[in-house]
């Protein structure tokens, strides 16, 4: 449509302003293909791994289920989030803000990587700890260079490759794909894949604002869908229900005043229901859902934890070393719990045993004001995306029941360090901490004063 003569000067303004654009330090700095492409290589390898993991059958091998992966994997994340931090260097004083942000966040990091010192395993200690280093620094990263709806377009992609890739393992390559009636996809056991496909359905939810994406991410909603019912996880799938839930509940109250308090009863509630359903103290909901009492043996695991718990319980075992094979701490285990559990399947255990109780205050303290904060980011923050941090928190904590948290090398880890680190600059750029909401109002109210003048 050609432009009149009163639409000039507003072309020549629109014009004004790209020009302006184009010389910014900010748009100078901005990634580039190579960096892009990278960035992409780097999450997806995050949460599908590289192709020699997708073929493992675990065939009762307890230190294979627990130690798959290798040298390969470590030398090629290595390098891709290595890549990535060079690039991020093109604004060395934001990444430099993003890093010391959040103190809590770098000092649990800290806890985790010192942890080697004291650790019953120093290699697997070592190794890990700095795997997670690595994908908790990848999370900045993507803060410092992306909006967070650019993120979220980039991850329904990643995740589309997965859904892909996992429905194809299952219905083409049933070997590796399947065990008995449950999906496996290219993971080793069905709680991974439905753990990854709950948050592929989480993405795709928000990846449906985007115009250019909302064809990708309605089919891979329905996708992850099929594959969460596939795994016969109930915690997979008692999650998906919940995350549904929550969601409905943030967006109806977050333009209204009882928003605080209807997260937090929702989300009170949510965990309520996820401790009936570890500690399975009601009989008739055991037998709704197929469980036994015990929950697949998680509660009689739990209190076997509890002694081992006790002969460290200030610094803990070291990250990631309870769970070493049988020379570590966790035969014991195994002896008195022969389905052989990998992992405390409870979050709060899991960083007692790795990390005592000093590790179990700093994450719930660091995760409390997180999901504080992303109160704020959802009241403050327009459009879609400012539900993300509060979904990721949600999704943080219903995994933290029944599993082991998120706390691991994974693409969940780094979604909630992202979560913790945007809602901690938004708060900062805004001048915000608990009275963000007065400061939002009276910036509005002075704007309407100065127009009305």
């Amino acid at each position: 449509m050609a432009l009149t003569v009163a639409d000039a000067p507003v072309a020549r303004t629109l014009a004004d302003a790209k020009a302006a654009w184009r010389q910014s330090a900010a748009y100078r700095s901005r990634p580039k293909f190579v960096e892009q492409l990278v960035g992409m290589v780097a999450l997806t390898v995050l949460t599908t791994g590289l192709p020699t993991e997708w073929f493992v059958v675990i065939d009762g091998n307890l230190y294979d289920a627990v130690n798959v992966g290798g040298p390969l994997v470590i030398v090629v994340f290595t390098g891709l989030i290595g890549t990535l931090l060079v690039f991020s260097m093109k604004r060395p004083a934001v990444m430099f803000y993003l890093l010391v942000c959040e103190l809590l966040l770098l000092a649990f990091s800290a806890l985790i990587l010192f942890s080697t010192m004291w650790s019953v395993d120093f290699a697997t200690s070592l190794r890990r700890s700095v795997a997670l280093t690595l994908v908790t620094m990848m999370g900045i990263y993507f803060v410092a260079r992306y909006s967070l709806e650019q993120l979220i377009n980039r991850l329904s992609i990643v995740f589309f490759v997965a859904m892909v890739l996992n429905v194809v393992w299952v219905n083409a390559l049933p070997q590796y794909g399947t065990a008995g009636e449950d999906f496996l996809g290219i993971t080793t056991n069905r709680n991974t894949l439905g753990q990854q496909a709950v948050l592929g359905c989480l993405v795709m939810v928000f990846a449906m604002a985007s115009r250019n994406h909302r064809i990708l991410a309605t089919i891979g909603f329905f996708g992850s869908a099929y594959l969460v019912f596939g795994t016969n996880s109930m915690t997979s799938l008692g999650s998906f229900v919940l995350l549904g839930g929550l969601l409905v509940v943030f967006s109806t109250f977050r333009a209204r005043k009882q928003l605080f308090g209807a997260v937090v009863v929702s989300e009170i509630a949510a965990g309520l229901f996820g401790l009936l359903l570890a500690t399975a103290n009601l009989v008739f909901l055991t037998e709704l859902l197929g469980r036994d009492i015990t929950l697949t043996g998680r509660t009689i695991l739990w209190l076997d934890l509890l002694e081992p718990i006790s002969e460290k319980p200030v610094l803990g075992h070291g990250w990631e070393a309870f769970w070493g094979g049988w020379g570590s701490p966790a035969h014991e285990i195994w002896l008195q719990n022969t389905w052989f559990p990998p992992t405390a399947h409870n979050a709060p255990l899991e960083y007692l045993l790795a990390l005592g109780g000093v590790g179990l205050a700093l994450w719930a303290v660091m995760m409390v004001r997180g999901f504080w904060r992303s109160i704020h980011y959802l009241r403050d923050r327009p459009g879609l995306a400012g539900l993300f941090p509060i979904a990721i928190f949600s999704y943080a904590f219903l995994y933290s029941v029944t599993e082991a948290g998120v706390v691991r090398r994974g693409i969940d880890w780094m979604l909630v360090v992202v979560a913790l680190v945007e809602t901690k600059r938004f708060m900062d750029r805004n001048r915000s901490t608990l009275d963000g909401s007065k400061l939002a109002v009276a910036r509005r109210e002075n704007t309407r004063g100065k127009l009305a003048r």
